[in-house]
């Protein structure tokens, strides 16, 4: 009863605030934005935007920038059911699915399915947020290094066997993937990896260079030489939102995908690119139409949204209740707490109590504002599609290289961007997926460092994994995820061999 009062007089000094309510509208709308635009990061804009909360009240500033992070996560959807390019890291799942349905004709169906699941995504984190935060936050911090390492292994395993390409070539594209994230200094030895005697290398290969390099290059490359173009923008708006009993036949999916991103960002380091990938493969597992995955099923895309906003929600618990931040956005909002005056961490409900409570009603309305946003502006959105692709080519092509320069101002990047666009559009004529490669330098550096740290720890002994009953399960689920198609594959064979002609 007590959190119901906080709520309660919490929503009303948002609700009476139209200051408060605009800040988090136009938190939610450049959110959208910097989704949305490919090179352009959630993370980059509450960077950009935490100079400009300074004459703010603390409750106000943070609660803009969580609306900035909430509506990214929610953008990045845009380009990647549009024209086949992930605004964020976590939208590469949604692609997916959500590019199939508009070359079948579906975008608005698809946008619609994606702006209703990151919405209860969204509602079921603030759940958890409100209500489970603290016992969240101690389970999560129970977990070792080799419950990490298990869980980045399980999320190459998933990517490796649901793209739609035969498993051999989705392990190959992963193992790409890892090779490109070991580049630069080893952490412990001080060692150059690969780095071919270029002082520029020993930094690593950043993973906007890669996101950008292998998705986005390969995508305006296939655009402009194999492709007649992308889909057609759809004449009407109707059917953007599913119909009830559309919505019901979905309900168990966006719940499930949306608790799967609540736990995910509860642990730190993984993100939302991890929650989307256990989501996808929990959805097809669970579906009767398993076959039309990776062709448009909608229940894909469901699941991809739903739990990256899963995990917008769930990486707050660690950050307000520990002081820890789950990923680089809520670091920059660490940071912007921290300015504000107000420190994060077991105590901050007893030292700013009103502060926390009035930030915890905007999370709510911000997701809620997602659905107004995005309805609105998709008709705006969507014009994309009719802008010739001699165009329109050139002027993502401007986006990704000043995006990429824009991180760091090094031209290096730009090169890496570059060379890794070429190497991705040759990988595409062969039939091998990019998208694994992605995820492999997404979570590379996770499994390396964890797995050597669980190696220390354990004196080196590899069995760590297994004894550790979580490590253990998760290690049993990724092999056999990987190994379980062939086995399955060779069983069938011999059962029809042993099946008399009819």
């Amino acid at each position: 009863m007590e959190t119901l009062s906080h709520l309660a007089v919490a929503f009303g000094n948002e609700l009476s605030s139209p200051l408060s309510l605009g800040l988090i509208l136009v938190g939610v709308m450049v959110g959208f934005t910097f989704g949305a635009t490919p090179g352009l990061t959630a993370t980059m804009g509450v960077a950009l935007f935490i100079p400009l909360t300074f004459p703010l009240p603390s409750d106000m500033a943070i609660s803009m920038m969580i609306a900035l992070y909430c509506g990214s996560m929610a953008g990045g959807a845009i380009p990647a059911i549009l024209i086949n390019i992930p605004g964020t890291p976590s939208a590469v799942v949604t692609t997916i699915d959500g590019y199939p349905m508009t070359r079948n004709g579906r975008a608005v169906e698809a946008y619609g399915w994606a702006l209703v699941a990151s919405v209860v995504g969204g509602a079921v984190a603030w759940l958890a947020l409100v209500s489970l935060a603290p016992a969240l936050a101690r389970l999560a911090l129970k977990l070792g290094s080799a419950e990490y390492a298990a869980v980045a292994f399980l999320g190459l395993a998933i990517i490796s066997s649901v793209v739609p390409a035969p498993l051999v070539k989705g392990v190959l594209a992963t193992v790409i993937g890892l090779g490109l994230s070991v580049v630069g200094f080893d952490q412990i030895t001080g060692q150059g990896r690969w780095t071919f005697d270029s002082l520029q290398l020993t930094r690593g290969i950043g993973i906007m260079p890669a996101l950008i390099g292998l998705l986005v290059i390969p995508e305006l490359m296939s655009t402009l030489f194999q492709r007649g173009g992308h889909a057609e923008a759809p004449k009407t708006l109707k059917g953007m939102f599913p119909t009830f009993a559309g919505f019901a036949r979905q309900s168990v999916n966006m719940i499930r995908s949306s608790v799967i991103g609540v736990v995910t960002g509860i642990i730190p380091a993984l993100g939302g690119s991890v929650g989307a990938l256990i989501a996808y493969d929990q959805a097809k597992r669970f579906s009767r139409n398993r076959a039309n995955f990776g062709k448009g099923e909608p229940a894909g895309v469901v699941a991809s949204e739903s739990a990256n906003n899963g995990v917008t929600g769930g990486a707050l618990i660690p950050l307000l209740t520990l002081g820890i931040p789950g990923d680089t956005v809520t670091a920059m909002l660490l940071g912007g707490l921290m300015i504000h005056g107000l420190q994060p961490g077991p105590r901050l409900f007893e030292t700013s109590g009103d502060i926390v409570w009035n930030i915890l009603a905007s999370v709510l309305l911000a997701n809620m504002a997602i659905i107004v946003v995005g309805a609105i502006g998709f008709r705006f959105f969507v014009r994309v599609l009719d802008v010739p692709k001699h165009l329109l080519a050139p002027a993502l092509f401007v986006l990704a290289v000043v995006g990429t320069y824009s991180l760091s101002n090094s031209w290096f990047d730009v090169v890496i961007m570059l060379c890794l666009g070429v190497f991705g559009f040759l990988a595409t004529l062969g039939s091998i997926p990019v998208y694994p490669m992605v995820i492999g330098v997404i979570l590379g550096p996770l499994l390396e460092s964890e797995t050597r740290r669980a190696l220390v720890i354990s004196g080196g002994d590899w069995t760590t994994f297994l004894t550790r009953p979580v490590s253990a399960v998760l290690v049993t689920l990724a092999i056999a995820i990987l190994i379980g198609p062939s086995i399955t594959g060779l069983l069938r064979k011999r059962t029809r061999a042993r099946t008399p002609d009819a």
